[in-house]
């Protein structure tokens, strides 16, 4: 359970630069790149997460939600998408640092109907950049770029540190 609005947003900003490190590796030449008919394509993906964060904040701060969306395969150069991330997470976090920790207890509109802790929503909005951050991880690889080690770690250096 989250208690505290500032330590949320210090970790999501952790969140948020791995993400980064992620979408770092993608070539601009790239960024329109997708896996098949009907999937997002890498551009897509930055604009989603950025449509999605202001509508978890927006979830929080005024009880409504609202996806703004982004254009499915909208032509837009990597920087530019980058950009936008950035910016709207920016605002985002800055509109989350106004509230006050006592609102986390309080109760909002979950997408289907019953009512959630806005804390939940928060770690909802984290599990969620997670989940496309995977996604970016998978589209590294099928186009033979090897995505970024999370914590700056590979599995086998993991193996090797705990069993030496």
């Amino acid at each position: 359970m989250l208690r505290s609005v500032k330590r949320f947003i210090d970790y999501f900003d952790g969140i948020r630069r791995r993400t980064l490190h992620f979408i770092d590796a993608i070539p601009a030449d790239r960024i329109d790149w997708f896996p098949s008919d009907g999937e997002f394509s890498f551009g897509d993906l930055i604009r989603h997460l950025a449509a999605t964060e202001d509508m978890f904040v927006g979830a929080v701060l005024n009880g409504k939600w609202k996806y703004a969306g982004h254009k499915i395969q909208e032509k837009q150069e990597r920087d530019v998408a980058i950009m936008l991330l950035m910016s709207t997470h920016q605002e985002a976090m800055k509109r989350l640092g106004t509230l006050s920790d006592s609102v986390l207890d309080e109760s909002r509109p979950s997408l289907n109907g019953p009512e959630v802790k806005t804390w939940r929503l928060l770690m909802a909005m984290a599990e969620h950049e997670v989940h496309h951050r995977s996604q970016l991880a998978m589209y590294l690889t099928l186009i033979k770029i090897k995505p970024p080690h999370i914590y700056g770690l590979g599995v086998e250096d993991v193996i090797a540190l705990a069993t030496g």
